[in-house]
């Protein structure tokens, strides 16, 4: 019979060293995708407040302004006729984050934004990161930029069409 002050065989802790090791690796490997999820949700919304953002400038200054999205995000369109949509420039990406953003979209490359903040321009953009199990999209449709975000199931590579961005689970149809 052990006594209580014997303390803990060398296997018995061997063992609960192994199991929390791969109760750790587990959390680490739920946490990266978490993180991948997180960076899609935080860039769809930097898409989403990119526009708006747009969209008052335009009607704050009462002239026409344009704005151009790339893999980094919302900044001045270069080029073009228009001025750019002062103060709506925006990244998709936290400056320290490790988690890449890919963009595909098939907006035009300066988007348009009239005096009264309407969009002249829609399309769809399609979100995605390297291991993340899915992709966000966010259609942006004339004239008012009614933007619905949503997930997109089929590659992007293979041709995008706003009629693919189902809605987010939960979301009001």
């Amino acid at each position: 019979m052990r006594r209580p002050s014997d303390g803990f065989s060398l296997v018995e802790l061997l063992v609960a060293i192994a199991i929390l090791g791969i109760l750790s690796s587990l959390a680490l490997v739920q946490a990266g995708g978490d993180r991948r999820r997180l960076a899609l949700e935080a860039a769809t919304r930097r898409v989403v407040v990119g526009l708006e953002r747009a969209r008052l400038a335009a009607q704050r200054d009462g002239r026409p302004c344009a704005l151009s999205l790339t893999a980094e995000g919302w900044s001045a369109p270069a080029g073009g006729s228009l001025a750019p949509c002062r103060g709506a420039g925006l990244a998709l990406a936290e400056p320290l984050s490790r988690t890449p953003i890919q963009l595909r979209t098939n907006l035009p490359d300066a988007l348009r934004f009239s005096v009264n903040g309407l969009v002249l321009d829609g399309g769809l953009v399609v979100l995605s990161s390297p291991g993340a199990q899915q992709r966000r999209c966010v259609v942006i449709s004339l004239p008012l930029g009614v933007t619905r975000e949503g997930l997109y199931p089929q590659d992007p590579a293979a041709g995008l069409s706003s009629g693919l961005c189902q809605p987010l689970p939960g979301a009001p149809a």
